[in-house]
């Protein structure tokens, strides 16, 4: 009985290790992703006509992003400052800087939201839909009336 009892707390406990494991795991691969090529693939879905690459330094002009916090980044916006297309994908130096990243960047669509909310109610509209997401290191903000499509591509290239 003894020998039967302690068979099935050792599986039981093999049991509660396997999946304490499988949940620390994620879930889902991140690949590792290039956003430059990321974006050239977006830009070729969805052109920003007039856009402008930014630099190191307008990312931490327009977003507030120093260039500590990032590995990699690619940003694309309209010069024009009143259509609402502007895409950026970040590969953050670790999670701490993800999250900081994470929250430039959402200050940055609360401001665009603001902005347009009164003024331009068909691009408000295209804002308003749109969200700052973050995959592990990789952060990403998109803007643009195609924002389900260009979603959809940048997911493909996140998950491999």
């Amino acid at each position: 009985m003894k020998k039967k009892v302690r068979s099935i707390l050792l599986l039981a406990l093999a049991v509660m290790m396997a999946v304490s494991a499988a949940g620390c795991s994620g879930g889902t691969k991140t690949a590792d992703m290039d956003v430059a090529k990321v974006m050239d693939a977006m830009l070729e879905k969805a052109p920003i006509e007039g856009g402008i690459e930014l630099s190191q330094d307008d990312m931490l002009n327009f977003y507030g992003i120093q260039s500590e916090d990032m590995e990699a980044f690619a940003a694309n916006l309209a010069a024009d400052g009143i259509t609402a297309k502007e895409i950026v994908l970040v590969k953050a130096k670790d999670e701490d800087s993800a999250k900081t990243v994470e929250s430039k960047l959402q200050s940055r669509l609360d401001a665009r939201r603001n902005e347009f909310n009164n003024y331009l109610p068909d691009q408000y509209a295209i804002v308003e839909k749109s969200e700052v997401k973050r995959d592990g290191v990789y952060v990403r903000l998109i803007i643009s009336p195609q924002q389900d499509e260009l979603v959809e591509l940048y997911n493909s290239y996140l998950n491999g």
